[in-house]
Protein backbone atom coordinates (compact mmCIF):
# COMPACT_ATOMS: atom_id res chain seq x y z
CA UNK A 1 0.00 0.00 0.00
CA UNK A 2 1.12 3.53 -1.05
CA UNK A 3 -0.41 5.16 2.19
CA UNK A 4 0.23 4.30 5.89
CA UNK A 5 -3.62 4.86 6.74
CA UNK A 6 -6.82 6.88 5.21
CA UNK A 7 -8.92 9.17 6.89
CA UNK A 8 -12.68 8.70 6.41
CA UNK A 9 -14.69 11.66 6.28
CA UNK A 10 -18.25 12.47 4.88
CA UNK A 11 -20.57 14.85 3.06
CA UNK A 12 -22.68 15.47 5.82
CA UNK A 13 -23.27 13.00 9.19
CA UNK A 14 -25.64 10.00 9.19
CA UNK A 15 -24.51 9.12 6.28
CA UNK A 16 -22.91 5.88 7.03
CA UNK A 17 -19.14 6.69 6.84
CA UNK A 18 -18.82 4.32 10.24
CA UNK A 19 -20.01 1.65 8.30
CA UNK A 20 -17.61 2.40 5.60
CA UNK A 21 -14.46 2.57 7.89
CA UNK A 22 -15.41 -0.37 9.50
CA UNK A 23 -15.93 -2.78 6.80
CA UNK A 24 -12.52 -1.68 5.16
CA UNK A 25 -11.23 -2.18 8.23
CA UNK A 26 -12.42 -5.93 8.33
CA UNK A 27 -11.42 -6.34 4.35
CA UNK A 28 -7.93 -5.12 5.58
CA UNK A 29 -7.80 -7.49 8.69
CA UNK A 30 -8.73 -10.62 6.61
CA UNK A 31 -5.84 -10.02 4.01
CA UNK A 32 -3.48 -10.17 6.75
CA UNK A 33 -2.74 -6.67 7.93
CA UNK A 34 -2.14 -5.34 11.38
CA UNK A 35 -5.01 -2.68 11.04
CA UNK A 36 -5.70 0.23 13.74
CA UNK A 37 -8.83 2.15 14.36
CA UNK A 38 -9.34 5.60 15.46
CA UNK A 39 -12.33 8.33 16.08
CA UNK A 40 -11.24 11.26 18.08
CA UNK A 41 -14.41 12.34 19.43
CA UNK A 42 -17.46 10.18 19.73
CA UNK A 43 -20.82 11.81 20.31
CA UNK A 44 -24.10 10.74 21.62
CA UNK A 45 -22.55 7.57 23.59
CA UNK A 46 -24.16 4.61 24.92
CA UNK A 47 -22.63 2.61 27.89
CA UNK A 48 -22.28 -1.01 26.95
CA UNK A 49 -23.09 -4.09 28.56
CA UNK A 50 -20.13 -5.43 27.16
CA UNK A 51 -17.67 -3.47 28.54
CA UNK A 52 -16.94 -5.00 31.90
CA UNK A 53 -14.67 -2.13 33.17
CA UNK A 54 -17.80 0.10 33.57
CA UNK A 55 -16.60 2.72 31.02
CA UNK A 56 -18.21 4.25 28.12
CA UNK A 57 -18.36 2.75 24.20
CA UNK A 58 -19.93 5.14 20.92
CA UNK A 59 -21.91 2.96 19.03
CA UNK A 60 -19.56 3.71 16.56
CA UNK A 61 -16.64 3.04 18.54
CA UNK A 62 -17.51 -0.37 19.12
CA UNK A 63 -18.07 -1.01 15.27
CA UNK A 64 -14.67 0.00 14.91
CA UNK A 65 -13.35 -2.04 17.32
CA UNK A 66 -14.88 -5.53 16.43
CA UNK A 67 -14.14 -4.15 12.76
CA UNK A 68 -10.42 -4.42 13.58
CA UNK A 69 -10.90 -7.42 15.58
CA UNK A 70 -9.50 -5.69 18.96
CA UNK A 71 -10.36 -6.66 22.73
CA UNK A 72 -12.72 -4.23 24.55
CA UNK A 73 -9.35 -2.94 26.82
CA UNK A 74 -8.35 -1.35 23.22
CA UNK A 75 -11.41 0.66 23.01
CA UNK A 76 -10.24 4.01 25.52
CA UNK A 77 -7.15 4.53 22.81
CA UNK A 78 -9.75 3.91 19.70
CA UNK A 79 -12.08 6.49 21.06
CA UNK A 80 -10.23 8.81 23.21
CA UNK A 81 -12.68 11.59 24.09
CA UNK A 82 -16.84 10.74 24.35
CA UNK A 83 -19.59 13.82 24.74
CA UNK A 84 -23.05 13.00 25.96
CA UNK A 85 -25.06 14.86 23.41
CA UNK A 86 -25.06 14.84 19.82
CA UNK A 87 -23.51 17.64 19.22
CA UNK A 88 -20.59 19.06 16.94
CA UNK A 89 -17.51 18.72 19.50
CA UNK A 90 -17.30 22.28 19.90
CA UNK A 91 -20.70 22.99 20.91
CA UNK A 92 -20.79 19.87 23.50
CA UNK A 93 -17.86 21.38 25.25
CA UNK A 94 -19.85 24.03 26.21
CA UNK A 95 -21.83 22.28 28.74
CA UNK A 96 -18.99 18.95 29.29
CA UNK A 97 -15.83 20.63 28.73
CA UNK A 98 -13.37 22.13 25.64
CA UNK A 99 -11.85 19.09 23.71
CA UNK A 100 -8.70 17.64 25.13
CA UNK A 101 -6.60 18.01 21.49
CA UNK A 102 -3.69 16.84 23.48
CA UNK A 103 -5.39 13.78 24.88
CA UNK A 104 -6.34 13.62 21.24
CA UNK A 105 -3.19 13.53 19.38
CA UNK A 106 -0.87 11.56 21.96
CA UNK A 107 -3.98 9.11 21.58
CA UNK A 108 -2.99 9.15 17.52
CA UNK A 109 0.26 8.57 17.81
CA UNK A 110 0.59 5.51 19.76
CA UNK A 111 -2.51 4.28 17.39
CA UNK A 112 -0.38 5.31 14.47
CA UNK A 113 2.69 2.86 16.16
CA UNK A 114 0.59 0.25 16.82
CA UNK A 115 -0.54 -0.84 13.42
CA UNK A 116 0.70 -1.40 9.48
CA UNK A 117 -2.38 0.78 8.63
CA UNK A 118 -4.86 3.41 10.72
CA UNK A 119 -8.18 3.91 9.50
CA UNK A 120 -9.51 7.59 11.34
CA UNK A 121 -13.20 8.13 10.95
CA UNK A 122 -14.08 11.54 11.06
CA UNK A 123 -16.76 13.91 12.99
CA UNK A 124 -19.60 14.38 10.77
CA UNK A 125 -18.13 16.32 7.48
CA UNK A 126 -14.89 18.46 6.86
CA UNK A 127 -15.42 21.54 8.34
CA UNK A 128 -16.97 20.15 11.88
CA UNK A 129 -15.86 22.64 14.67
CA UNK A 130 -13.88 20.28 17.21
CA UNK A 131 -12.80 23.98 19.03
CA UNK A 132 -13.59 27.37 18.00
CA UNK A 133 -10.51 27.16 16.03
CA UNK A 134 -9.70 23.71 15.24
CA UNK A 135 -11.63 22.12 12.60
CA UNK A 136 -11.85 18.11 11.46
CA UNK A 137 -9.77 19.30 8.19
CA UNK A 138 -6.69 20.83 10.90
CA UNK A 139 -6.66 16.91 11.69
CA UNK A 140 -6.40 15.79 8.04
CA UNK A 141 -3.34 18.63 7.65
CA UNK A 142 -1.84 17.69 10.80
CA UNK A 143 -1.92 13.92 10.88
CA UNK A 144 -0.61 13.89 6.92
CA UNK A 145 -3.38 11.23 5.52
CA UNK A 146 -5.13 10.85 2.34
CA UNK A 147 -9.22 10.92 2.49
CA UNK A 148 -12.09 9.04 1.53
CA UNK A 149 -15.17 10.63 1.06
CA UNK A 150 -18.73 9.23 2.00
CA UNK A 151 -21.23 10.48 0.18
CA UNK A 152 -25.54 9.69 0.39
CA UNK A 153 -26.95 8.41 -2.93
CA UNK A 154 -29.86 10.23 -3.07
CA UNK A 155 -30.71 13.97 -4.03
CA UNK A 156 -28.77 16.43 -2.92
CA UNK A 157 -25.50 14.39 -2.91
CA UNK A 158 -23.96 16.00 -5.93
CA UNK A 159 -23.88 19.71 -4.32
CA UNK A 160 -22.74 18.32 -1.72
CA UNK A 161 -19.82 16.27 -2.39
CA UNK A 162 -18.80 18.80 -5.08
CA UNK A 163 -18.53 20.98 -2.49
CA UNK A 164 -16.52 18.69 -0.21
CA UNK A 165 -13.59 17.61 -2.54
CA UNK A 166 -13.35 21.50 -3.85
CA UNK A 167 -12.85 22.39 0.05
CA UNK A 168 -10.15 19.47 0.61
CA UNK A 169 -8.15 20.19 -2.73
CA UNK A 170 -8.43 23.59 -1.94
CA UNK A 171 -6.64 23.15 1.39
CA UNK A 172 -4.08 20.99 -0.40
CA UNK A 173 -5.57 17.69 1.24
CA UNK A 174 -5.32 14.48 -0.92
CA UNK A 175 -8.71 13.01 -1.86
CA UNK A 176 -8.63 9.56 -2.34
CA UNK A 177 -12.06 8.89 -4.17
CA UNK A 178 -15.81 9.11 -3.02
CA UNK A 179 -17.76 6.16 -2.03
CA UNK A 180 -21.33 6.34 -2.73
CA UNK A 181 -23.16 4.70 0.20
CA UNK A 182 -26.49 3.64 1.11
CA UNK A 183 -27.97 3.16 -2.16
CA UNK A 184 -31.62 1.67 -2.47
CA UNK A 185 -32.33 2.66 -6.14
CA UNK A 186 -35.81 3.85 -5.70
CA UNK A 187 -35.43 7.45 -6.97
CA UNK A 188 -34.31 8.94 -10.31
CA UNK A 189 -31.23 10.73 -8.75
CA UNK A 190 -30.10 7.62 -7.07
CA UNK A 191 -29.80 6.18 -10.41
CA UNK A 192 -27.90 8.79 -11.96
CA UNK A 193 -25.85 10.55 -9.35
CA UNK A 194 -22.58 8.09 -9.79
CA UNK A 195 -22.80 8.68 -13.60
CA UNK A 196 -22.76 12.06 -12.65
CA UNK A 197 -20.50 12.35 -9.99
CA UNK A 198 -17.69 10.20 -12.18
CA UNK A 199 -18.19 13.15 -14.94
CA UNK A 200 -18.27 15.61 -12.56
CA UNK A 201 -15.46 15.20 -10.42
CA UNK A 202 -11.43 14.51 -10.96
CA UNK A 203 -11.24 11.83 -8.56
CA UNK A 204 -12.43 8.06 -8.60
CA UNK A 205 -16.28 7.75 -7.53
CA UNK A 206 -16.41 4.14 -6.51
CA UNK A 207 -19.63 2.34 -5.91
CA UNK A 208 -22.72 2.77 -4.66
CA UNK A 209 -22.57 0.69 -1.74
CA UNK A 210 -25.82 -0.95 -1.65
CA UNK A 211 -28.30 -0.42 1.77
CA UNK A 212 -28.02 -3.68 3.69
CA UNK A 213 -29.46 -3.60 7.52
CA UNK A 214 -27.01 -6.91 7.63
CA UNK A 215 -24.18 -5.14 6.77
CA UNK A 216 -23.66 -4.19 10.96
CA UNK A 217 -24.33 -7.82 12.24
CA UNK A 218 -21.84 -9.46 9.20
CA UNK A 219 -18.74 -7.20 8.42
CA UNK A 220 -17.34 -9.87 6.39
CA UNK A 221 -20.06 -9.57 3.78
CA UNK A 222 -20.13 -6.10 4.10
CA UNK A 223 -15.92 -6.42 3.71
CA UNK A 224 -16.41 -8.78 0.58
CA UNK A 225 -19.01 -6.44 -1.03
CA UNK A 226 -16.29 -3.36 -0.53
CA UNK A 227 -13.62 -5.76 -2.23
CA UNK A 228 -15.53 -5.28 -5.43
CA UNK A 229 -15.20 -1.53 -5.62
CA UNK A 230 -11.75 -1.77 -6.40
CA UNK A 231 -10.65 0.81 -3.68
CA UNK A 232 -6.50 2.14 -3.85
CA UNK A 233 -4.71 3.23 -1.14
Amino acid sequence: MKYGGVFITGTDTGIGKTLIAAGLARLLVNRGMKVGVFKPVASDYAKASSDRSGGLMSEDGKLLLKAAKLPNSAYPGIVPVHYLKPLAPYVAGWKEGAVPLKKIEQAYWKGKASCDFLIVEGVGGIQVPITQKFFVTDWMKKWKLPVLVVARAGLGTINHTLLTVEALQKRKIKVLGVVVNGYKGKTVAEKTNVKALKKLLKVPVYGPVKFNPKYRANLDLLAKDLSRLGLKF
